[in-house]
């Protein structure tokens, strides 16, 4: 009796202690000790850090409790008060800004205003912005390039490479292989996992030409790091803490994940870390076409490119009036031969979302631990939108 109660007792002995031998500078040491990614990954990963601005933007206050009380749909079966969905969906922080006007701003489940987020997948449409003053300054000529132009490497993988533009890797349309599951030999763990990330992009295969479909690729903005760190001789971390960062005020300190110390690569595809208050500059940055209080810090044909729409980038598998287009998610409808833009989006896993909405000149900001319990977010931000439309106090 004795020896069948010791034998799963060493067991499950001799599996804790591979477990705390783990090493989390390689890949297998991360996928098995780390296991799924959560909003504090931030802690795990070294970064490049990035000082709060002496002299900060703050928005003008006229918050409006009563939003709480919104009833908004979570499910088609269900609607509550959004304060009470807030709650019951794992959001950690929600800020909605009108017109330059701070009109709720919401941190729940043990977030404070000066709690960290991280970004996820929202920092591939940062990267978008990065992009567009790397070509204002000349140092990409344009979207048109050849990748290899930059990455010559590549050509030694596939000879196909030299079909791959710059245009394809932003538009989620590259070919690049990438398995979307989340099992070791998996591409979605290794894109962020994986502590040599440059070392990981020269070895992939394209899948099929470059240009023919659409289909979301964590490595797209990691290659485009690539190219960002060639031609500023910087890590993109810091060029954006340069050339962005540092412009909009920041409130707070924030960071930008790296792979690995030894290695150095900013993880394009997900890391930015900073508080939500902050987040939401972005979504003003666009509402500015790039200026900000005095300055053009990316050129106005760089933001009309990006929101350029039309059928080639359109995506009715997933919604019938989204678009996909330079790192960034558009929802438009086509009137005619014209494309009326509703919202743009950067959106990112659990429930990370910067929505902005140009035409009404509002900012949506949600960050969360999980996105359960509400069947479409972007569903209840154009409720939200709509009754501030339909309503004068606001």
């Amino acid at each position: 009796m004795k020896k069948k109660i010791y034998i799963p007792l060493l067991f499950i002995a001799a599996i804790l202690i591979l477990y705390s031998t783990l090493d989390t500078n390689t890949y297998i040491g991360r996928f098995f000790k780390w296991r799924a990614s959560d909003i504090e990954d931030f802690k795990k990963f070294p970064s490049y850090d990035f000082k709060a601005s002496t002299e900060p933007f703050y928005y003008v206050e006229k918050i409006h409790e009563n939003l709480s009380n919104l009833e908004v749909n979570r499910s088609k079966k269900k609607r509550s008060e959004l304060f009470e969905l807030l709650e019951d969906s794992g959001t950690t922080a929600f800020i909605i800004i009108k017109n330059d006007t701070l009109i709720y701003e919401k941190y729940l489940n043990g977030y404070q205003r000066n709690s960290i987020n991280t970004s996820f997948s929202v920092a591939k449409s940062i990267t978008s912005l990065i992009t567009g003053i790397t070509i204002d300054e000349h140092l990409i000529k344009s979207v048109n390039d050849p990748v290899i132009d930059y990455i010559p490497n590549l050509i030694k993988i596939d000879t196909t490479y030299k079909e791959l533009r710059i245009s394809d890797l932003m538009d989620m349309q590259s070919g690049i292989q990438f398995k979307d599951h989340d099992l070791p030999w998996g591409d979605k763990p290794k894109a962020y996992y994986k502590p040599k990330l440059r070392e990981r992009i020269l070895e992939l295969p394209l899948e099929h030409k470059p240009g023919l479909k659409f289909k979301y690729n964590s490595y797209n903005p990691i290659l485009m790091g690539m190219i960002i760190e060639k031609v500023t001789n910087l890590p993109p971390a810091t060029y954006f803490e340069k050339k962005i960062w540092n412009n909009l005020g920041m409130e707070y300190s924030g960071s930008w994940s790296m792979d690995s110390q030894n290695s150095g690569m900013t993880k394009m595809e997900s890391g930015l870390n900073i508080r939500a208050i902050d987040f939401a500059k972005f979504g003003r940055l666009l509402l500015y076409e790039g200026h900000w209080n005095g300055n053009q810090l990316i050129s106005k044909d760089w933001m009309n490119y990006s929101f350029a729409i039309s059928k080639d980038y359109k995506l009715p598998e997933f919604a019938h009036d989204l678009y996909y287009r330079n790192f960034w998610w558009i929802y438009a409808n086509k009137k005619e031969s014209e494309y009326e833009i509703t919202s743009i989006a950067g959106t990112g896993h659990l429930g990370q979302y910067l929505f902005v909405f140009p035409k009404e000149n509002i900012v949506i900001v949600r960050m969360g631990k999980h996105d359960k319990n509400v069947d479409s977010w972007r569903t209840v931000f154009y409720e939200i939108v709509n009754h501030l439309n339909n309503n004068r106090t606001y």
